[in-house]
């Protein structure tokens, strides 16, 4: 593949970086290592059953992510899920009842229409440069070659990354990225025969003093047709027990879970790992170039300039203005 250019990363950054890229005329080529887009926007098949295991709604407080939203609900991929969890507040959360994973597949789909490459199943493992064009390679040889690069994986990823690369990053921007930590948070996904003792709207938020920080009944949600379970486990027990044995994890954790299964029957266990669930302490930057020889690398992600889904989105757009802002 020969683009303008290459977007490392089909989560909603990297979506957002490639629409504002396509908007301006821009070719462009989407990679990412997974089987699918979305990122931690991500939905789970467990036979029968569908459900989220990573974001689980998202807000909307800008007039950029409002126009998308707007667009997604009137393809009928976004709707409002409630307008809060424990009691009303009036202020609405967004979901996609077809599992979090839609509006990343809606809107990839769309830049696809529009021209975009997508390649998926592909790790970038280095990024060389010949003359005026990067070359991103996987284990395979070259992937695609682009006049500048976009890259929204976890900061520690593309860190990697570039220390398997051959160029040099800008050494002021790499401290600066190597001060990025990461929450980490299990989800123990559970399929029921039967409905969950979960009020409505079908989740509990709650604090990180909870064993779980959120419960989302995916039936009631509108993702699955039987009854699923997502029980987001807080941030310091998932990181004190993430070497732990999975087997002797899953036991403790839906021991705890028994009060919100109720008198349902469970079918199935898995436990999802999020090593990268969100920044602790996010860059206050949405965009840092990282390489201006022979053409820009831009890096962002939910890192950048605040986090969770609209964070994710308004530091992609950053990253596709930045690579304009260097272009005729």
């Amino acid at each position: 593949m020969r683009s303008d250019v290459a977007i490392i990363g089909a989560g909603i950054a990297g979506l957002a970086a490639a629409k504002t890229l396509v908007d301006s005329g821009k070719s462009v080529a989407i990679i990412d290592k997974g089987r699918g887009v979305g990122g931690r926007m991500a939905t789970r098949r467990i036979d029968d059953a569908r459900l989220d295991h990573g974001a689980q709604f998202f807000t909307v407080r800008g007039s950029e992510f409002a126009s998308l939203i707007d667009d997604a609900i009137a393809a009928e991929v976004v709707a409002v899920w409630t307008r809060g969890f424990s009691k009303e507040d009036g202020y609405p959360r967004y979901a996609c009842p077809g599992g979090m994973t839609g509006l990343a597949k809606w809107l990839s789909g769309t830049l696809i229409d529009r021209g975009a490459e997508l390649a998926l199943a592909r790790r970038i493992e280095t990024i060389g440069h010949d003359g005026d064009d990067w070359l991103l390679g996987d284990d395979d040889g070259i992937v695609c070659t682009a006049s500048h690069v976009v890259v929204t994986t976890p900061v520690p990823q593309a860190l990697d990354l570039f220390a398997n690369s051959h160029f040099v990053p800008d050494p002021v921007a790499a401290s600066a990225l190597a001060e990025i930590n990461y929450h980490r948070v299990m989800a123990l996904l559970v399929t029921l025969d039967g409905s969950p003792a979960i009020p409505p709207p079908g989740a509990i938020q709650a604090d990180q003093e909870a064993l779980f920080s959120f419960i989302a009944d995916n039936m009631a949600k509108g993702v699955s047709n039987t009854g699923a379970v997502t029980f987001h486990v807080n941030h310091e027990t998932s990181a004190q027990r993430w070497d732990d044995s999975k087997n002797d994890v899953i036991t403790d954790l839906l021991n705890e879970a028994k009060p919100w299964i109720g008198d349902a029957t469970v079918r199935s266990v898995e436990l999802q790992k999020w090593r990268y669930a969100g920044p602790i302490t996010p860059h206050s930057e949405r965009s840092v170039t990282v390489a201006t020889q022979p053409g820009l690398i831009v890096i962002g992600g939910d890192a950048f300039g605040g986090p969770k889904v609209e964070g994710a989105f308004n530091s992609g757009l950053a990253c596709g203005r930045a690579i304009l802002s260097h272009t005729p």
